[in-house]
């Protein structure tokens, strides 16, 4: 069996041209630094990602594209908070499919009902938090009452 031993050290300088440096650094991850000084972890645990939209003035009818990935994803929160008065209620949910004009897959079946107007409220059970590549992500709500300004929900997601 063959193994490699490395040395936890600070990041090597930009290699030159046509080679790659594989390196690791006091936080014990493996590192891989490209001739043109991109460096990218490849061990470790990495931070998750989000995407945020803000929806001004939401309705109960709302349909509007959140974003698009090529690449497979699993979601691993979503935070809304609602921007209002007077007792805001939104209902949204988060769908995807390779087909825009699909009903699509529901992240949460039957949506999430947001009421939070200080801190956001974080949804993390889900049914359907893989999302293929080459998929359309939107938002759909499907309720709203009281005074609402805007609703903003960010989705937090790890890539696969």
């Amino acid at each position: 069996m063959s193994k490699a031993t490395f040395k936890e050290d600070v990041a090597p300088g930009t290699p030159p041209t046509g080679y790659l440096v594989v390196y690791a650094k006091a936080d014990s991850n493996l590192y891989t630094k490209t001739d043109t000084g991109a460096e990218v972890q490849v061990t470790g645990t990495k931070d998750a990602e989000s995407k945020s939209i803000i929806i001004e003035n939401p309705n109960s009818t709302e349909n509007l594209s959140f974003f698009f990935t090529d690449v497979a994803i699993t979601v691993s929160k979503l935070r809304p908070i609602l921007v209002g008065s007077a007792t805001p209620s939104v209902t949204w949910t988060i769908r995807h499919d390779v087909d825009r004009s699909a009903v699509g897959n529901e992240v949460v079946t039957g949506g999430t009902v947001t009421t939070d107007t200080t801190t956001g409220s974080d949804v993390i059970t889900f049914n359907d938090e893989t999302i293929p590549a080459n998929s359309h992500v939107w938002i759909e709500t499907t309720a709203q009452s009281g005074t609402v300004g805007s609703i903003i929900i960010t989705l937090f997601y790890d890539e696969d």
